[in-house]
């Protein structure tokens, strides 16, 4: 399957106040970059091949595409709205295109999971056209069969995509992606989107619950993972408010809260936690893989600081289920089902043991008992649910 994407870049940005999308930076993950570099990249990352569709301040645009290494073609005629781009990047796909997205460069967060999943979707499928939706709204980027490129070249300038692609009756594929539906027409919505850019690599919690129902994890296991994102954003919190009495870096309640949330995403697979940290690592969220990847088991230098991921890890061993359960009772309860192994035992034992170093340093830097703080946190929250 040999997949371009168009990257409609020949706005006016009228209100933006004179700043032209295209070449606006944004603080990403690791760097600074245009809004057309990252898109751009997005598409690479995934091996599909980006053309850029350049019209108002052309030649700004054709050199930053040049200096990404990625393709240009002029719309000659810009003030005539979106689908005069669409249709100058049509004439520009090569003849050994089998689909194509279409990107408009204002929606530069777009995550490589959203793209992975309509190529994932589209394969076997080629004649079809495909939209992603997060919580059932649709958004960018589409991803159209080549047939598309001669209907868009038969229909003038005046023509409408979402025409073409109606009668198509487009496939809508469920991300767990909020970004498909943000974009930057305003110099407010700049602001907003570098505020967002350097998270990019993690999910919210929203996000993260969307995940859940995205890859079909099964209801109970979603009560659970649901009730271990409330008790690491609760062990956050407790964690947040003694270190800003003593003028310490935060954490991100968000995030705890969001690889609680995601920790058993990959349940049911051999090896689950490894299986999770590859999925996020292979759509290069290193950073939320980092969270979820060990939760099963892993120990804290005392020289470094306790982080999100080890709230993570700390809070799926006081829930079973969606309930709390004391520590120890976790760990004995497991223990009685190996009653003639051991070694098995022995193990449970290590875990249990590296488990409680972790609650007593938790204790100690909080001054509270983890164990009544996750029990407030479920309690809280179903008091919520029965309200």
């Amino acid at each position: 399957m040999s997949v371009y994407a168009l990257i409609l870049a020949a706005g006016f940005s009228t209100r933006m106040k004179s700043r032209f999308k295209p070449l606006l930076p944004l603080p990403l993950p690791g760097e600074t970059r245009t809004a057309l570099a990252a898109v751009c990249g997005l598409y690479r990352s995934e091996g599909v091949i980006p053309i850029v569709i350049g019209g108002n301040k052309a030649e700004e645009t054709r050199r930053e595409t040049s200096a990404l290494n990625a393709a240009f073609a002029l719309n000659e005629h810009p003030e005539c709205g979106m689908f005069s781009s669409i249709r100058a990047g049509a004439a520009a796909l090569p003849k050994d295109c089998s689909m194509f997205f279409v990107h408009p460069v204002d929606i530069p967060l777009v995550r490589r999971m959203t793209v992975r999943s309509l190529l994932d979707a589209a394969r076997g499928r080629e004649r079809d056209a495909f939209i992603p939706t997060y919580q059932g709204q649709t958004g960018h980027p589409p991803l159209l069969p080549a047939s598309v490129k001669d209907d868009a070249l038969r229909i003038g300038n005046s023509g409408c995509l979402r025409d073409i692609m109606n009668a198509l009756s487009p496939i809508m594929v469920p991300v767990a992606d909020a970004f498909i539906l943000r974009d930057m027409d305003t110099q407010e919505d700049y602001e907003s989107m570098r505020a967002l850019a350097p998270l990019q690599q993690f999910l919210s919690p929203e996000e993260a619950q969307e995940l859940l129902r995205v890859r079909h994890v099964q209801e109970r296991g979603q009560r659970h993972c649901l009730a271990v994102g409330l008790v690491a954003a609760r062990f956050a919190s407790a964690l947040n408010q003694a270190r800003s009495a003593r003028g310490e870096t935060t954490l991100r309640e968000s995030l705890a809260q969001a690889g609680g949330i995601c920790h058993d995403v990959c349940k049911g697979e051999p090896h689950h936690e490894a299986a999770a940290g590859r999925l996020f690592r292979g759509w290069g969220m290193d950073a939320m893989a980092h969270l979820v990847e060990d939760h099963r088991d892993m120990t804290l230098s005392p020289e470094k600081p306790i982080t999100e991921r080890e709230l993570v890890f700390l809070a799926d061993k006081y829930v079973r289920g969606n309930s709390p359960v004391p520590l120890k009772e976790r760990f004995y309860s497991k223990m009685a089902c190996y009653p003639d192994d051991p070694d098995a035992v022995a193990a449970i034992a290590g875990r249990m043991e590296r488990a409680m170093a972790m609650e007593e340093r938790l204790k100690t830097e909080t001054g509270q008992d983890p164990e009544v703080l996750a029990r407030e946190a479920l309690e809280a929250a179903s008091r919520r649910y029965d309200s």
